[in-house]
C-alpha cells in the first residue's frame, strides 16, 4: 500500500499562484521551462525566493494532472468551478487529502450532517497512523499542522466554513460540465465524494 507523505505542511491550495501558471501554460509556455522561470522571476509575486521555491513544485504536480479542456475551465471558468478544478488536482496528487475527502467530507455530506467536528479529524488522522509509519513518525507540530493544512484547504476550495472549533459543510452544486470532465477521467467517483452524488 502506498505510504502518506507530510510534504503536505508546505503545500497549501495555492488557487492564485496555480491560476498564474496556468495561464502561461495555457498561452502555450513550456512547463519545463516555466519552472525555472517562476524561481529566477517570481511569475506568482511571493515576498520571499524560498517560498516561491517551495511552492514551484506542487502547482506544476497540480497542473500536470489536468488536461487541456480542464486547465481552461480551471482558468477561464467560473470561480466555483474552478476551486473545485484544483480541489480535484490536489486529491489527484496527495493521497492525505484524497483519503479525507472520501472517508470524512463525504460521509458527512451522504449522512446529511452540517459540521466535521475536530474529533472527527483526530479520530481520522490517529487511524491513519496505524496504517502510516510516515504519519506514526511525525511529531505532533507536524500532525497537528498536517491537519489544519487538510481542513484549509477545503476552506479555501468552498467545501467548508470554519465556525469556532469546528468547520460548518457547505454542499457544493457541481456543473455538469465538470461532472461530465470527472468522469472523461475515469474520476467519477471524485465528483460523488466533493458533491455527495450517489
Amino acid at each position: 500500500m502506498e505510504d502518506y507523505s507530510a510534504k503536505l505542511t508546505a503545500e497549501p491550495f495555492l488557487y492564485i499562484e496555480t491560476k498564474i501558471i496556468a495561464e502561461y501554460i495555457l498561452n502555450g509556455e513550456n512547463p519545463e521551462e516555466l519552472k525555472k522561470r517562476n524561481i529566477e522571476e517570481n511569475l506568482i509575486h511571493h515576498k520571499k525566493i524560498g517560498s516561491v521555491k517551495r511552492v514551484n513544485s506542487p502547482i506544476f504536480r497540480r497542473i500536470n494532472v489536468l488536461n487541456k479542456e480542464m486547465l481552461n475551465d480551471f482558468v477561464y471558468s467560473d470561480i466555483e468551478t474552478s476551486k473545485y478544478i484544483l480541489l480535484y488536482a490536489i486529491m489527484k496528487t496527495d493521497k492525505l487529502v484524497r483519503d479525507f475527502i472520501f472517508e470524512v467530507y463525504k460521509d458527512k455530506l451522504l449522512m446529511r450532517k452540517e459540521y466535521i467536528e475536530k474529533f472527527d479529524i483526530n479520530n481520522w488522522y490517529e487511524e491513519k497512523c496505524i496504517l502510516s509509519i510516515t504519519l506514526k513518525e511525525r511529531t505532533e507540530s507536524t500532525a497537528a499542522k498536517l491537519k489544519q493544512v487538510i481542513m484549509k484547504i477545503l476552506q479555501d476550495s468552498g467545501l467548508v466554513v470554519k465556525e469556532k472549533d469546528r468547520f460548518k459543510i457547505t454542499r457544493p452544486l457541481l456543473k455538469e460540465n465538470y461532472i461530465r470532465q470527472l468522469d472523461a477521467n475515469g474520476d467519477i467517483e471524485y465528483a460523488k465524494a466533493i458533491g455527495g452524488l450517489i
